[in-house]
């Protein structure tokens, strides 16, 4: 592979994303500080000037700096530029890690567990030309909810791998992508390369969801499944041990802004039944409807992580609607 050292700065390439396509994956080794806003006299390593899409990824070697990646943002702060941290050799970007992530195989002795209260705000309500400012809006959240639609599994079109590359760039929130797509189990696990900290897919979709769950297991990130109103609890029962989140939609997936089916609350119990009953640690998320009116009845019922996109990005501050719901569901909680 051809790799030399830069002398000069990054701009031609950053500026010119079409014509860095003729540029090698792995441009250079070694990026001199003094393209950085301050740094060590020495050179400070960035492995690879990746291009795909008419989209520059600098990849920062793993033992660089903690701020080279900061500093590289807001030298190259424009559309179209995504910087990110290599795992060890890799050039995978560094994903944010969720918070509190578990594990569906650990044991809770069969007992209902007080646990922490999640708040997922979904982007599918923001402003699609503003998702960064809409990020930073909800910084008190747990994730940042992530809709992808394809326009196949369900008739919506949304967004891609490319768009939460970024959004992975933009902000400091893990990002829960919930795939409504057909055929997941070829392209989910690219969802985690792209920085995703947790990938939800549907069990209607997936041909093969114990091999996509451990695939995506490998890939370092929480492992959902997301159910659709009119599939069981009880059908996924067997499914439950390989996961670290179910998710029981409350609308028909493909649409923001639904009103909430409260037929789905006996499923929700239903769920946090079997999971506790198994004495497995899996989070029950519910998505779809979810506002200040409805949900303090899905905590009550088991649900313990919630998306929300309406109630907090329609609001007047996305951040105090955010805490409101979080109040709201931690008093309903069971236990």
């Amino acid at each position: 592979m051809l790799s030399k050292q830069l002398r000069g700065p990054l701009d031609p390439i950053v500026r010119d994303a079409p014509r860095a396509l003729a540029y090698p994956r792995a441009l250079c080794d070694n990026v001199g500080s003094d393209q950085l806003t301050a740094g060590p006299a020495r050179y400070v390593q960035a492995s690879g000037v990746a291009v795909a899409a008419n989209v520059v990824v600098l990849t920062v070697a793993p033992d660089a700096p903690a701020d080279t990646e900061q500093r590289l943002r807001d030298t190259y702060d424009r559309p179209g530029v995504v910087v990110g941290r290599a795992t060890g050799t890799s050039t995978q970007a560094r994903r944010r890690p969720p918070p509190q992530r578990t594990r569906g195989r650990g044991s809770t002795g069969g007992r209902l567990r007080r646990v922490s209260v999640e708040i997922s705000p979904s982007i599918l309500s923001a402003d699609f030309a503003r998702l960064a400012d809409a990020a930073a809006s909800v910084r008190g959240a747990d994730w940042l909810h992530v809709d992808v639609m394809d326009a196949h599994f369900v008739p919506n079109l949304t967004l891609g791998p490319p768009v939460v590359r970024s959004l992975h760039a933009a902000t400091d929130l893990p990002l829960d992508c919930h795939l409504m797509i057909a055929d997941p189990d070829r392209w989910a696990v690219g969802y985690a390369e792209a920085g995703a900290a947790g990938v939800t897919f549907h069990v209607e979709a997936a041909a093969a969801p114990v091999k996509l769950a451990r695939d995506l297991r490998a890939a370092g990130v929480r492992v959902g499944m997301a159910i659709n109103p009119a599939t069981t609890a009880e059908s996924v029962a067997a499914l439950l041990p390989e996961l670290d989140l179910l998710l029981v939609m409350t609308v028909e997936p493909g649409f923001g802004g639904q009103g909430f089916l409260d037929l789905t609350l006996p499923k929700i119990t239903a769920v946090r039944r079997l999971v506790d009953e198994a004495g497995l640690d899996v989070r029950v998320q519910v998505d779809g409807g979810i506002s200040a009116d409805t949900v303090a009845r899905c905590a009550e019922a088991g649900a313990t992580t919630f998306v929300a996109g309406s109630a907090v990005f329609g609001a007047a501050d996305p951040g105090a609607a955010v805490r409101h719901l979080r109040e709201l569901a931690s008093a309903a909680l069971p236990g």
